[in-house]
């Protein structure tokens, strides 16, 4: 009688055992809170984390460009690519005497300075790529045949929607923008520029501050601000370079001034503090913005300027990689980049008097 009841004891123990290997309702919401609050912890950290992944991939696809860049230079006599010209046939053949006929229709697509580099192997055309910026980069003006390349609400230069033979020789993804003043647009004569003034192509050794002027920065992270409304569809900009400087007397028209006439300033005014005066908006507005890339917008360029990586602020946006003429990159806010005076001290591919006459930084 003893042996049974000592083995019955034994069972309900046991059961008792297996029961409580469960967890009961309160234990489960204690677990799940417990998780919850965890990951509410360690995301920011990983959302940072990944936000600098992407800034470090976004610098060193830069210096890669740059590198490639030294060694055009050395095969073209030092003189830097255009940021874009009109080529004159399918083969890319092009030159600075161009007098416009293609500038309509641009029968041939736009020959970027992307292709200078890529094309001939010096390297990839994904390294003109950001992963801070949608899908790398800014679409072509015309993408082309393959669909991955166009944009939702995109129109190229021939009001085509969908994909079609005309392309540019370009990167098919663009985050990244030339300095104009060393890497001008295709007005080499007075009729492709509209006024007295042209651009002229610039050699290397012209620069006095190599490793203090920008060659090269990311374009702002909207590829539609960066183009212009047109035919129910937005024209994608993309082979077009950043002109920061204001002139005294034609304001953001580089062209119009007569050549004599010197006036170029960082900002609008003389000593300018402000992100504000030099012609920088908020966030916020640059997001509802087009055409930045051009003087008759009357908005300065330096908007065009990049604003997705860590820094900054929240009325301006954060920082952008800035390659420089030594090829060494620099992480700055649009607005640094201006009151620094890291854009050159004169607009170097641009005819006549070309000289910067605020070059001494503002005291804060």
């Amino acid at each position: 009688m003893s042996t049974q009841m000592n083995r019955r004891a034994k069972q309900r123990s046991g059961y008792g055992a297996r029961a409580r290997l469960g967890f009961t309702l309160v234990e489960l919401l204690v677990v799940i809170s417990v998780i919850a609050l965890l990951i509410s912890i360690l995301l920011p950290s990983l959302k940072k984390a990944k936000d600098q992944a992407k800034t470090v991939k976004c610098a060193a696809n830069a210096r890669q460009v740059g590198q490639a860049v030294s060694i055009y230079l050395a095969e073209s006599n030092t003189f830097y690519p255009p940021s874009y010209v009109y080529p004159r046939n399918e083969l890319g053949g092009w030159s600075n005497r161009d007098d416009g006929q293609n500038a309509t229709s641009v029968p041939y697509g736009y020959l970027h300075w992307s292709f200078f580099l890529y094309g001939s192997g010096k390297v990839s055309d994904e390294a003109f790529q950001c992963p801070s910026f949608q899908s790398g980069g800014a679409p072509r003006t015309n993408p082309g045949r393959e669909k991955r390349n166009w944009e939702s609400g995109q129109i190229d230069a021939g009001s085509n929607t969908n994909p079609n033979e005309l392309v540019d020789k370009q990167a098919p993804r663009m985050a990244y923008a030339a300095n104009a003043a060393i890497m001008p647009r295709n007005k080499f004569t007075p009729l492709l520029s509209g006024g007295q003034r042209r651009n002229m192509l610039v050699q290397e050794n012209r620069i006095k501050r190599p490793g203090e002027t920008v060659l090269l920065t990311e374009y702002l992270e909207n590829w539609q601000a960066l183009g212009v409304s047109q035919g129910g569809g937005v024209l994608s900009k993309s082979h077009r370079p950043i002109n920061v400087f204001f002139h005294l007397g034609s304001s953001y028209n580089e062209y119009d001034a007569p050549e004599t006439s010197p006036g170029f300033i960082y900002g609008t005014v003389g000593n300018a503090k402000t992100p504000q005066e030099y012609g920088i908006l908020p966030l916020s507005q640059v997001r509802t913005k087009t055409n930045i890339l051009d003087y008759t917008s009357g908005i300065a360029q330096i908007n065009a300027v990049g604003r997705s990586h860590p820094g900054g602020d929240k009325l301006f946006g954060g920082t952008s990689n800035f390659l420089f003429v030594d090829t060494h990159v620099e992480r700055l806010t649009a607005f640094d980049s201006m009151r620094n005076r890291k854009w050159g001290d004169r607009y170097y591919a641009l005819s006549g008097a070309n000289e910067v006459l605020n070059m001494s930084a503002p005291q804060n």
